[in-house]
Formats: structure tokens, C-alpha cells, sequence
């Protein structure tokens, strides 16, 4: 896959440029970032916090050759990606939580979004969102998160290039993306399975309560509870029982 970066100084959300080039006809590996992203969104319709010029905010177009119930493995796979770039600019403690954010410790230092576009049952594009904290200090997080912050300057100490670490992980992306060409979908689970922060830890999910146990191959979240029911969770919030 050829990856395009298109760099603009700001936009509303980079979610909706890059949907817009998508409708247009884009092809995969369109991408579009954001130097000051005004209405950025996670999930869920949370806002997506970056001061301007400091963090990433980019979008890409992919055209993946999957069924509609695998489109969610996309947003794992980038988690994946992201991971392993914060741990090449030599961050430890790198570790994935259910379903597409990217921890440090307990920090939370990336989130990404997945949207995809149906017709007829087939998938015609998904666009995939990334927020990765780079250069923000603790002062730029409001204090009120639901969930502590980080950013690459907080975990080295030192200044990252915003747009050349954007184009690392684009590049990261494509050579995961490459390999489940070769090798199939049903890789990425076990890909981010090695990064998962919550295995085997107690999680809550409106109401239920249990173990995490594993990833089903859609990319569900498998809770055990104590009774030994095995319960799928394939959307919503999770939390880690005590954080």
C-alpha cells in the first residue's frame, strides 16, 4: 500500500476530510493530518483534546478486502501500529486497552477511531482516526479526564517532530497492513493480544463483571465471570475493576 500524507494547517476533524476524499474516490492510503485540529472527536462522540501544533491528528483510507463484522480489526491493527512507534522513541510500558487506545503505564497516550462505510453488505471504505499525544504537557490536559494523560514529551522529556513522527507511523501501519495481506485477518488478534494491558485483569462492562479472557477473532473482548460464563462484548466502554 502507497501511503499519501496530506499536511493542512488546520481543519474541523480530520475524520471528515478524509471521508469526504474517500466519497470523492481517494484511494487506499489516503491520508490527511492536521497541524490544529478544531472539533477532533474520539469515541463514543468524546472530544479529542490537542493543543495546536503539538500532537497528531490524522486520518487514513483504507479499502481493506474484509467481511463487515472484521472492519473492526482495522482500529486494532492501528493500535498495534501505534504501540510499536511510542516504543521506538524508547517509551517502555507500552500496552493496549480494549478496544483502541494505547496506554503508557495508566496513561493514555493515543486513541484511535474506526468508521466504516457499507453498501449492499460490503465494505466500500473504512477511515481510521488517530490521536497520539506528542508534544503536550500535563498542563494541556483539562483536569477533569476520565482517564489520566500522557504524550511522548512527558514519557522522554524531550521534543518530538510532529509531522516526521506522523509519517513513522504511517509507515508502520503499512507494513502491518502488508502482512495481513500475506497472511490473513485472522493475525491481528494475536498482534494485539501481545500488548494487552488488561489480560486477565477484572474488567466492567455495564453491569457485567469478569475476567479478561481473550479476543474472539472479530476482535470481540471475552469476559469469563465467576460462575465461568464466557461473555462476549463487542462495543462500549470497559474499565479495569478498582482504576
Amino acid at each position: 500500500m502507497i501511503i499519501k500524507l496530506t499536511v493542512l494547517p488546520d481543519a474541523e476533524s480530520t475524520q471528515d476530510v478524509a471521508r469526504q476524499m474517500a466519497i470523492s474516490g481517494a484511494p487506499e492510503g489516503t491520508a490527511v493530518m492536521a497541524l490544529q485540529q478544531r472539533r477532533g472527536r474520539g469515541r463514543f462522540g468524546h472530544s479529542w483534546i490537542s493543543p495546536p501544533g503539538k500532537n497528531v491528528a490524522l486520518s487514513l483510507v483504507l479499502r481493506p478486502g474484509l467481511v463487515p463484522g472484521e472492519a473492526v480489526l482495522l482500529g486494532l491493527l492501528v493500535a498495534v501500529a501505534v504501540a510499536n512507534v511510542v516504543e521506538q522513541c524508547g517509551v517502555s510500558e507500552v500496552g493496549l486497552k480494549w478496544p483502541n487506545d494505547v496506554l503508557v503505564g495508566d496513561g493514555k497516550v493515543a486513541g484511535i477511531l474506526s468508521d466504516a462505510s457499507l453498501e449492499d453488505g460490503i465494505i466500500q471504505y473504512v477511515i481510521v482516526g488517530v490521536g497520539l499525544n506528542v508534544n503536550a504537557e500535563q498542563s494541556d490536559f483539562p483536569m477533569n479526564f476520565a482517564i489520566q494523560a500522557t504524550s511522548l514529551l512527558i514519557c522522554t522529556g524531550k521534543q518530538w517532530d510532529v509531522e516526521e513522527t506522523a509519517r513513522s507511523l504511517l509507515y508502520e501501519v503499512g507494513l502491518l497492513y502488508q502482512r495481513v495481506h500475506r497472511e490473513g485477518s485472522e493475525i491481528i488478534p494475536g498482534l494485539w493480544e501481545q500488548r494487552w494491558a488488561h489480560r486477565g485483569r477484572i474488567m466492567v462492562h455495564n453491569g457485567v463483571i469478569g475476567v479478561a479472557q481473550a479476543l474472539a477473532p472479530d476482535g470481540a473482548l471475552i469476559l469469563k465471570s465467576s460462575d465461568g460464563r464466557l461473555t462476549r462484548i463487542v462495543s462500549g466502554e470497559v474499565f479495569a475493576q478498582g482504576s
